[in-house]
């Protein structure tokens, strides 16, 4: 029988409460520069390809230096690390939204300060990831994975509608100056962590190189591991920037509305996303999760499909809703189960590598926004939804551990 795990019964222990409040602070402002940076974009270039690279650039980072964050995450004190690089990002949006205020922005300099954001994402992403399981015992990772997704959920269900509203009374940059306020919190809320004491370890190239290597290592001695890692492309370059990152261009184009209505779209997204944590939170060390995974990707190609021959507005919020409960049920799932198989000591780098799926998102979104600018969001949408579909199938039969994961 699978464990009883009660909704919120992660934050029962007080470091993870913390790790929430930052995460939750965190994940408000880059909502909110989600769409700024979107329909800046699209005002400034009227490009759906433009548009839709810039929503993934903050991921390319990631793919070219996530290992890298991994070993250092590994290395130092992770609560030190979270708060510099937090702070970090707030002064970077800071400054953003002063250019934006003195009307000076031009297209690269949104497309510069995406992907300085995105350098900060292989230090964010692995330390957080590497701290759950150390914060609540084994049973409770799915749990505390969920809730770590839902602090994304709710700020996705309300910064978007919030940052259109503001958008469309004041501006993008007082927009920004809001955003950065919220990641300077998301660094003073780190604070409160109580850890055990890291001394800094020292780092080279050549050392550098050698805990990457070890980390690649692990994964390919581990097939199960590799296995969810090879899976998690497919969300990540297939499901996100066709569905989600086109969200302004069909906002634009499919329904012309404006920031608002953009905002709400979006918004209706968090919503799902909000209904698929809770859910899978409440649900807690669940059995099957192999085929929780594979279901959930399913879930978001069918809703792929209903929004690429959708041209109801009413409609599409609830399309979009269902299609972020499953990829929100995919990557708590896939997160949980990662690092509950994973050494303590090696978690960083796994997390670095893991986290290099999401840095090939600006691969999805330059094809996305390339099939969009030709043929249309929709068909763009439609097109990739069977892929996904194909690709599904082909896991669930090719890596039978996947499907038979416990």
């Amino acid at each position: 029988m699978p464990t009883v795990v009660r909704t919120f019964d992660s934050f029962r222990h007080t470091n993870y409460r913390f790790l929430w409040a930052s995460t939750f602070f965190f994940s408000a402002g880059y909502w909110l520069q989600m769409i700024i940076v979107g329909w800046l974009t699209y005002q400034l270039t009227q490009s759906a390809l433009l548009t839709s690279v810039v929503m993934g650039l903050d991921a390319l980072p990631i793919l070219l230096a996530g290992p890298l964050g991994g070993v250092i995450v590994d290395a130092w004190d992770k609560r030190k690390l979270m708060t510099v690089v937090l702070i970090y990002q707030s002064l970077l949006s800071l400054a953003f939204g002063v250019s934006v205020l003195a009307g000076v922005t031009q297209v690269w300099h949104i497309f510069a300060f995406v992907f300085l954001m995105g350098l900060s994402w292989i230090i964010t992403d692995p330390a957080r990831m590497a701290l759950i399981p150390s914060m609540v015992p084994r049973q409770n990772l799915v749990n505390a994975f969920a809730l770590n997704s839902l602090a994304f959920s709710v700020t996705r269900l309300a910064a978007p509608a919030i940052g259109g509203a503001i958008l469309a009374i004041a501006g993008a940059g007082p927009a920004l100056l809001v955003e950065a306020v919220l990641l300077a919190a998301a660094g003073a809320v780190i604070l409160g962590l109580r850890l055990e004491p890291k001394s800094k370890s020292k780092m080279n190239i050549r050392s550098a190189i050698d805990d990457v290597m070890e980390g690649v290592r692990y994964i390919r001695s581990e097939k199960l591991v590799l296995t969810l890692l090879l899976f998690g492309l497919v969300p990540s370059v297939m499901v996100m920037p066709f569905f989600h990152g086109l969200i302004p261009v069909y906002a634009a184009e499919v329904f012309n509305v404006g920031p608002v209505t953009l905002g709400l779209l979006m918004a209706s997204a968090g919503a799902g996303s909000v209904m698929g944590t809770l859910a899978l939170a409440s649900l807690g060390d669940m059995r099957r999760k192999g085929r929780v995974i594979l279901g959930c990707v399913a879930l978001a190609s069918l809703a792929m499909v209903a929004m690429a021959f959708n041209p109801s507005l009413s409609l599409a919020y609830p399309i979009l809703m269902v299609g972020s409960i499953g990829l929100m049920g995919y990557y708590s799932t896939a997160q949980a189960t990662i690092q509950s198989i994973l050494p303590d000591k090696i978690r960083g780098r796994v997390s670095g590598i893991y986290i290099m799926t999401f840095g090939l998102m600006p691969v999805g979104s330059l094809a996305a926004g390339l099939i969009a600018e030709s043929m249309g969001a929709p068909t763009a949408t439609f097109l990739s939804a069977i892929a996904v579909a194909v690709l599904t199938i082909i896991m669930a039969t090719g890596f039978r551990e996947l499907w038979r994961l416990k």
